[in-house]
């Protein structure tokens, strides 16, 4: 059951259409490489929120969940603004994206695909929930067989895209856009209730 409350957070199966929207611009080897690093990074952001999250985000930090939820939100609000503004296709942008090496268009990926996108402030509160009911290797544990998942779906992004063509995927990805610039207002609006209240 714990598994199954984070698929539903994380919600794979709206997010990799998404993400392969995002990645219309990458060689197919060198997505497959970045939605390899997003998998490991979402669950290396999970697994250590899992064993110490709640230690170090009151001893070292001195924050709360409702301050990484404002800080999520402005992320995924600017990341829309950006994408919406200023695609990546044609004329200097698309010359400047080719003068990029792989590992560059790598890094640039993984913020914010694999955070706040994939794993974001209601996952990283969900899976500190799951530790207080059931233990940290329950917790742990449900973030293998979560983003074993996942890693699946990432794989079947080929087989997704011949399904839904191009010009599909195309219109979704700026769709999303708006849909992602909702989730951050939105995020942001209940971080600060969580503030002032």
């Amino acid at each position: 059951m714990n598994a199954m409350t984070m698929i539903a957070i994380l919600n794979p199966f709206g997010n990799v259409p998404l993400f392969i929207g995002l990645t219309e611009d990458l060689k197919k080897p060198v997505r497959k490489k970045l939605f390899k690093v997003i998998v490991i990074t979402g669950f290396a952001i999970m697994a250590v929120f899992a064993l110490v999250g709640s230690f170090m985000m009151h001893n070292f930090f001195k924050v709360e969940m409702k301050e990484v939820r404002i800080a999520g939100g402005i992320i995924l609000v600017i990341v829309a603004l950006k994408n919406l503004l200023f695609p990546k296709k044609n004329g200097k942008q698309e010359e400047n994206l080719e003068e990029l090496t792989e590992e560059e268009e790598i890094k640039q990926g993984i913020i914010p695909m694999a955070f706040p996108m994939l794993v974001g402030p209601g996952s990283l509160a969900s899976v500190l929930l799951i530790r207080q009911e059931v233990g940290v290797i329950s917790a742990v544990a449900s973030c293998v067989v979560v983003f074993a998942i996942i890693h699946v779906m990432f794989l079947s992004a080929d087989f997704i895209e011949k399904i839904f063509g191009e010009l599909v995927l195309f219109v979704l990805s700026r769709v999303m856009q708006l849909f992602i610039m909702a989730v951050g207002i939105k995020t942001i609006i209940s971080g600060v209730a969580l503030v002032i209240q």
